[in-house]
């Protein structure tokens, strides 16, 4: 097999057909993008807690597992499989309970890390505290990855820019089928589907495209319920209008068993219908 070494953000990195796999601790994959300008990120599928990471952790191991299987969006990086591989993306390889790349860097600009669920998570679902750092020890565990996966997201988005002249982020979710104590929205009547968008960088027809494709599956939808917004690389969030991006959510009940962890039986079945739905509406709205 054929392969050349590159550097990535200070990563080595080999590319083996269409996949890049980071060598540091393996914290993360890329899939180069393809013909057309879409970059899958799929953040919250791990409940890898490297051990770079887990000496702040203050609760114990088995503990600190069973909570990064119930914050994991499990399986979603199999769930999007498909139109990851049809239009290339991003996967994280850490749970977010070690580090979570979708909230802001800042906690004074991040809602969540009022319950302690911030870039860096202090507290569990249920309010516990489960970690201890420092600020220098802070700034550390944000250099180890947060910063390098928005690095190499921001890099993707660019060279979708570069090679087409806009870009299609799809931020790919799921979302326990009961909300969470410390969830904003607390309604019971939870969607098979959430669409999440952002008023500057989700195009109305995209919107549009993705909640009829979904309905005419058969699955119930809502848009920016129960979560709202998407994934937008700092750089251009607000600033350009060729980068767009919408947010998928899919209901866990769907796929999985949400006590035992388990896949379903109509997991790949599942998964090939919202693939397709997703690859429909990216192709109406690209057209």
């Amino acid at each position: 097999m054929k392969f050349t070494i590159v550097v990535l953000n200070g990563f080595l990195a080999y590319n083996i057909s269409t996949i890049s796999y980071i060598r540091k601790m393996k914290f993360y994959k890329i899939l180069k993008l393809k013909k057309v300008p879409v970059v899958c990120n799929i953040p919250h599928s791990s409940i890898n807690i490297p051990q770079s990471f887990k000496g702040d952790f203050i609760i114990p191991e088995k503990k600190l597992i069973k909570e990064a299987k119930e914050l994991a969006d499990l399986f979603t990086d199999e769930l999007y499989a498909n139109i990851l591989k049809k239009y290339g993306g991003i996967v994280s390889g850490v749970s977010r309970l070690a580090t979570d790349i979708e909230r802001f860097e800042d906690d004074k600009n991040e809602p969540m890390s009022k319950v302690g669920m911030g870039a860096l998570y202090v507290k569990s679902q249920e309010g516990e505290i489960i970690r201890e750092f420092s600020d220098i020890r802070r700034e550390k565990l944000l250099n180890l990855f947060y910063r390098q996966y928005h690095k190499t997201l921001t890099s993707l988005v660019a060279q979708s820019l570069r090679q087409f002249g806009r870009c299609v982020i799809i931020d790919c979710h799921s979302f326990p089928s009961r909300p969470r104590d410390y969830e904003p929205d607390q309604k019971d009547n939870r969607p098979d589907i959430c669409i999440g968008t952002d008023k500057y960088h989700t195009p109305a027809l995209l919107k549009k495209a993705l909640v009829g494709n979904f309905k005419n599956k058969g699955f119930s939808v809502k848009v920016n319920s129960p979560f709202k917004g998407t994934m937008i690389p700092l750089k251009y969030y607000g600033k350009d209008k060729r980068v767009d991006s919408v947010l998928i959510e899919v209901n866990r009940k769907l796929y999985m068993n949400e006590r035992n962890f388990r896949r379903k039986k109509v997991f790949p079945d599942i998964g090939e219908v919202i693939c397709d739905c997703v690859s429909s509406s990216i192709k109406e709205h690209l057209k």
